[in-house]
């Protein structure tokens, strides 16, 4: 068998966390970090998540979870496991915004102003320098939203560095360390926006700017859409190479939708608050935050391609 996969044919990831990634020279040991987590079942996950964040050489941080209606004993399992995790028990009606919004509530109550707020989601394992390494660079960059290269932790492939979005043409444009780092730092990225999978914000900038939009992005697009408002308030938002997140990449309900094709899928793809294709998703992530002079034609491209690639997925697919 492959040195780099398990017995159980699953990506040895640990391993790659260990391989030689340029870190940041500058210390961040004195950063405090409140780590904001949405919990909805899955309870091995989470105790997976908090167990590589209980390993994390750096210890100055508090993580805040919001259980928002689990069935599985999620909140009682993760207080007898590790009792300083702090847990907000909520209802299943918030779905992702309404609960990283309590999460954050509960951090601006507590936090000092120069303290900083990570999103992270529960399928997310980390190495045990990762809070250290976005420590280091918020000491680097300390007005800045640091955002992870996330892994996918079945392969060990990057799944995602970052992206910038282009109006004009409705698309978000993947970037690469190879071509897009800043000019005086190759192990950084400027982007445009950044996903709640590891993004580390100055909590001056929710005192700012408030909480995420739940109101018309209560599951998907409210991550990115709040880093869109934050980028405009003047907090830049890089990518750091050394800060890495493997997550499980699994399956969705939009997935499936695109899977097995028939009209009542086809509407669920454009309608689910589960889908990231949602229509009103759609209209109001970019409501929010295309210029307006371009919206007309960035909500009809947008509503084009993610039709588009609807039918094109099943008209290339493999018999």
């Amino acid at each position: 068998m492959d040195e780099n996969f398990t017995q159980d044919g699953l990506f040895n990831w640990r391993e790659l966390m260990t391989t030689n990634v340029e870190t940041v020279k500058v210390s961040g040991s004195n950063r405090y970090i409140w780590i904001c987590i949405p919990v909805f079942n899955r309870i091995a996950l989470t105790l997976k998540c908090l167990s590589t964040l209980n390993a994390q050489t750096h210890k100055n941080f508090t993580v805040v979870i919001c259980d928002h209606g689990s069935t599985d004993g999620t909140s009682e399992r993760i207080k007898l496991d590790f009792p300083d995790v702090v847990v907000i028990n909520a209802d299943s009606t918030l779905w992702w915004t309404g609960a990283i919004n309590f999460c954050v509530s509960y951090v601006l109550q507590h936090a000092a102003a120069s303290d900083y707020l990570l999103t992270l989601n529960n399928d997310t394992e980390l190495p045990a320098n990762y809070l250290s390494e976005l420590a280091a660079y918020s000491s680097k960059y300390p007005h800045a939203v640091l955002s992870s290269v996330v892994y996918d932790i079945a392969t060990g492939k990057i799944f995602k560095i970052g992206e910038r979005q282009n109006w004009l043409t409705a698309r978000a444009v993947a970037v690469t360390f190879e071509y897009d780092h800043l000019a005086d730092e190759e192990n950084i990225i400027e982007v445009t926006h950044a996903s709640g999978r590891g993004a580390m914000f100055p909590v001056a900038a929710f005192r700012q700017l408030g909480l995420y939009d739940q109101q018309h992005l209560p599951h998907y697009g409210a991550d990115d859409d709040f880093s869109h408002k934050v980028r405009r308030a003047g907090f830049p938002i890089y990518v750091c190479k050394s800060c890495r997140v493997f997550g499980h990449v699994e399956v969705n309900r939009m997935t499936i939708a695109r899977n097995q094709f028939s009209l009542t899928r086809f509407i669920e793809y454009l309608t689910s608050i589960r889908s990231a294709a949602n229509l009103k998703v759609r209209w109001w992530y970019g409501w929010n935050n295309c210029p307006k002079v371009l919206f007309p034609s960035y909500i009809v491209l947008d509503v084009l391609r993610i039709v588009g690639s609807y039918f094109k997925h099943f008209l290339l697919a493999k018999p």
